[in-house]
């Protein structure tokens, strides 16, 4: 049987999402009433967030928009969209004798939202996971 998002799973779900739709309505201001630039991860990132919204109000279990939001903060922690008016990034490295060992450059911020989005979705991802499995026949 297919189960839907419950009601809890609604709430936990539009945390993150209010967050990150607050953030880029903030980042857009700041484009069109100050001096600062959008860039073109910025862009990509109003244009990926236009199917979170289609899928928010078009699947009425949410389980496609829960999904596409982890896409969509996986993108933004590593850097190929960004909703905040500045670009962060940061690059950790380790130097093992004279070898320099650097880490991809991440959104700090993004991957803080990714994280509490993970913590309060993990039991409705984990559903909806199961539900594909169930569905493909592979239970």
């Amino acid at each position: 049987m297919i189960s839907t998002v419950t009601k809890k799973g609604k709430i936990l779900f539009f945390i993150p999402f209010s967050i990150l739709t607050i953030l880029l309505i903030y980042s857009w201001y700041t484009f069109i009433f100050t001096d600062n630039v959008a860039v073109f991860s910025h862009y990509l990132g109003l244009l990926l967030f236009m199917p979170l919204i289609y899928f928010l109000f078009k699947d009425k279990t949410l389980k496609k928009a829960i999904v596409l939001t982890g896409a969509y903060l996986i993108l933004a922690t590593i850097n190929l969209l960004s909703f905040l008016p500045f670009v962060m990034s940061t690059s950790f490295g380790i130097s093992i004798g004279s070898v320099n060992i650097w880490s991809p450059t991440l959104n700090g911020f993004a991957l803080l939202l990714f994280i509490i989005y993970g913590v309060l979705n993990f039991g409705t991802l984990v559903e909806i996971h199961l539900d594909y499995k169930e569905i493909r026949g592979k239970l």
